[in-house]
């Protein structure tokens, strides 16, 4: 077994220090924030400090996980196999599958070959991994360090990946020997295993239904603080916040009860979040009503938030 690290790049330690910048900025935010809620209390100020103290910590967990996969890139051959990792993911690439093999700056089909990434792989100097599509190669599956030019393709019948290897010429002829010696170990086609926090929400986010929901309450409750802190300062310091049947009002509060009313919006999101992502591989019906019902909590709740304001 040999295993190859990527080629170094300069940029990749940029990815180290990302987080620490915007743990930073996070910090300081919540610092401004709670100064503000100390001094003033919930205002416009107050939500848009806390909309970007969110948002800091959401970018310092997604580069500490970019991090991780950056600096955990390796290429394996064994006897029967090449395995390529990336963090949590594994792909693991029969050689008996493997139908051809390009160096680097290796015209394909007479032509150099060019890559069309989805999403923002290769936006990132030094961290070319994700998926895109190629008329040379068809569906291309990156996991390197340099651009296009610069990786060794390894064409199997459904997907290329595009690798990066230290020495690409050593392993590009250790491929090419290895295939020759292989025996068949009874794998019949690429696979691709999850370990560690990448399994933990990949189902859940791989189905689009379960995404596009999940999504859509958060959302949904972000705007609904954005709407609170609109009207908040306007609210009396009596607020009436029920009506019994004969429209008569029976319940008088503080104007900041209103802000519980996200508060369980959210936490209804988080709780059937948890609870979907558990019964997704049982009964995927029942992961979505949960998150259908978490986008029906925050209209609900923002509902009878409006519906007070507007008596007022």
């Amino acid at each position: 077994m040999t295993t190859w690290r990527p080629q170094p790049s300069p940029f990749r330690s940029v990815l180290a220090v990302l987080p620490l910048i915007c743990l930073a900025l996070a910090l300081w935010l919540w610092s401004l924030l709670s100064a503000r809620v100390t001094a003033i209390g919930f205002d416009t100020g107050a939500f848009l400090l806390g909309l970007a103290f969110f948002l800091a910590m959401l970018l310092v967990g997604m580069f500490l996980y970019m991090a991780w996969c950056a600096f955990t890139i390796a290429y394996t051959l064994d006897r029967n196999r090449l395995s390529i990792r990336c963090g949590g993911v594994r792909h693991v690439v029969p050689l008996a599958n493997v139908a051809a093999v390009y160096p680097p700056y290796q015209a394909v089909n007479n032509r150099p070959a060019t890559v069309r990434w989805k999403g923002a792989t290769g936006f990132v100097p030094g961290y070319v991994v994700g998926e895109g599509e190629s008329r040379q190669l068809g569906r291309v599956v990156s996991v390197a360090t340099v651009p296009v030019a610069g990786q060794v393709f390894v064409v199997t019948p459904g997907v290329t990946f595009g690798v990066s290897p230290q020495n690409a010429a050593g392993f590009v002829d250790q491929i090419k020997k290895r295939q020759e010696a292989a025996e068949d170990a009874g794998e019949d086609a690429v696979r691709t295993e999850l370990r560690g926090p990448s399994t933990w929400a990949a189902a859940l986010w791989a189905d689009r239904p379960a995404r596009v929901l999940l999504v859509l309450a958060l959302v949904l409750n972000v705007a609904f603080f954005g709407y609170l802190s609109l009207v908040y300062q306007n609210l009396p310091f009596h607020l009436p916040l029920h009506w019994n049947s004969q429209a008569q009002i029976d319940r008088i509060g503080d104007p900041s009860e209103l802000l519980r009313l996200p508060v369980f919006g959210l936490l209804v999101w988080l709780v059937n979040a948890i609870i979907g992502w558990w019964a997704l591989p049982r009964e995927r019906a029942v992961t979505l009503f949960l998150l259908a019902g978490a986008v029906a909590a925050q209209v609900a709740f923002a509902a009878g938030a409006v519906s007070i304001v507007l008596r007022t």
